[in-house]
């Protein structure tokens, strides 16, 4: 019930702050049942392990990123903002996740399995947002494309390799501000150079 729903965003709300600030691997449980003054076993009864407890983070991370993008949509923007809005948005929450993780790349390879599953639900969410916001344009007559989920998939394909070109060589996955303000330029750049593809006519 209601009770339990909050209990669970406290112990999301705790462990973030954790992951964090220390990382994943310097995570322990028993900080954040500390945290929360809870036992360790209540704090296991949620959640079986941290690996799962990071899962649940980084999907409730995922649900803000979705609805805070939801909500820039019923604003009367152009679907060229609302492109623009995506990628501003979406590197807020890439920042976010890389740095809750803070984890060696080895780990990243042993997370793989469990984060699979995610990771294919958050591109389905976004590829079909993402068409929704060119679909709006070709309505408009402001794009002209002929497979806006095929076009939408590229577009995440894209931004996602420009991401990863920024933690792809690094020991532990972190990103700096400097960095992260280089990507914002590279990606903002991109989405220009995209959205004046999707106005050109043949």
């Amino acid at each position: 019930g209601g009770d339990n729903e909050e209990r669970v965003n406290l112990i999301l709300a705790a462990a973030q702050k954790r992951f964090g600030i220390y990382g994943f691997d310097k995570t322990s449980m028993k900080e954040i049942a500390d945290d929360l003054q809870l036992s360790k076993g209540s704090l296991y009864y949620y959640f079986p392990d941290k690996e799962n407890l990071y899962k649940a983070v980084i999907e409730h991370e995922h649900e803000d990123f979705i609805l805070a993008l939801k909500a820039k949509m019923t604003q009367a923007a152009t679907p060229d903002q609302l492109l623009m809005d995506y990628n501003e948005i979406r590197l807020v929450y890439f920042k976010l996740l890389v740095n809750l993780s803070q984890v060696k790349l080895a780990k990243v390879c042993e997370l793989k399995p469990l984060l699979a599953e995610t990771w294919t639900n958050f591109d389905s969410k976004e590829v079909s947002i993402l068409a929704s916001i060119i679909q709006k344009g070709i309505d408009q007559g402001v794009f002209y494309c002929e497979d806006p989920a095929g076009v939408a998939q590229l577009f995440l394909d894209l931004l996602k390799g420009l991401r990863h070109s920024f933690v792809k060589n690094k020991e532990r996955i972190f990103i700096e501000q400097s960095e992260y303000d280089i990507l914002k330029m590279k990606t903002t750049a991109f989405v220009e150079i995209f959205i004046n593809g999707l106005k050109f006519k043949k």
